[in-house]
């Protein structure tokens, strides 16, 4: 009898730490919603036309019904001090900095497909103490006390696809379809603030590509840039109260540029 009450208890023992592996091998392509079934993240998702060959296996990182929401933030600040390229220039004294914050929302229609909209504030600041340029010895100029200022705020709608990459649902690419308005607002003076600047609106189409990283099951950090654009500009310049020039133009470009490059948080719920 004892024998058999020992035997029993062996194998309940054996069965729940079986169990326990089992969990936490698993738990990171599981991802957990309060009132929502388990989602079992990394699976492959079959193409539509499975008459079509793809290079790239794509697996489940974003399931239907999810909703997210994120903060993307940069700073940056530069200086002839401390900045090893504006080191480069001789006789100058300048900085200048730059912050950016972009709340934003989306919400997964289809595995992997998801849309959402973003609000960005931008605000760049630069000031040149001292700035001398001598062009062949024919030339001099120099610069003393200049500021600029530049405020900026964008809203913008977007389709993102996301490719999974790996088994666990863990790491991903993924690109933005890009529709957005932005509104900008510049001014340069020297010595004291002026009521002179120019106000810029455009209306823009981007394509932007990045990549995404699960280091908790609704969490992930992205990283993103945008790499084409094709955009319409309108510039106003404005005098004591009065419109001096405009100008309207189209504008296509694709470019890499690092102060593009955008870091976010974003939670999935």
């Amino acid at each position: 009898m004892m024998r058999s009450l020992k035997t029993i208890v062996t194998a309940v023992l054996f069965a729940a730490a079986a169990v326990s592996l089992k969990a936490q091998t698993d738990s990171s392509s599981v991802r957990r919603s309060k009132g929502r079934e388990t989602i079992v993240l990394g699976s492959e998702i079959m193409p539509r036309d499975s008459s079509r060959t793809r290079r790239l296996t794509n697996r489940l990182i974003a399931p239907k019904g999810e909703w997210q929401c994120g903060l993307s933030v940069m700073y940056a600040d530069f200086s002839s001090g401390n900045s090893e390229y504006m080191l480069l220039l001789q006789g100058v004294g300048a900085s200048a900095s730059m912050l950016r914050l972009a709340p934003e929302a989306a919400y997964t229609f289809a595995p992997n497909h998801s849309v959402g909209a973003r609000f960005q504030y931008t605000n760049v600041r630069g000031m040149v103490d001292s700035a001398t340029a001598d062009l062949l010895g024919n030339f001099s100029t120099s610069v003393e006390d200049m500021h600029a200022l530049s405020r900026s705020m964008s809203g913008c709608i977007y389709q993102r696809t996301y490719v999974g990459l790996d088994r666990y649902g863990r790491v991903g690419i993924f690109w933005d379809y890009v529709l957005g308005y932005t509104r900008t607002k510049s001014q340069f003076y020297s010595g004291s603030a002026s009521s002179d600047y120019s106000l810029k609106k455009k209306v823009h189409l981007g394509f932007a590509p990045g990549i995404v990283y699960f280091p908790m099951n609704n969490m992930s950090i992205q990283v993103s840039v945008c790499l084409a654009d094709l955009s319409y500009n309108n510039v106003t310049a404005w005098s004591e109260g009065k419109v001096v020039g405009t100008r309207n133009a189209w504008k296509a470009q694709a470019h890499l540029n690092i102060m593009d490059i955008t870091f976010g948080l974003t939670i999935h719920l």
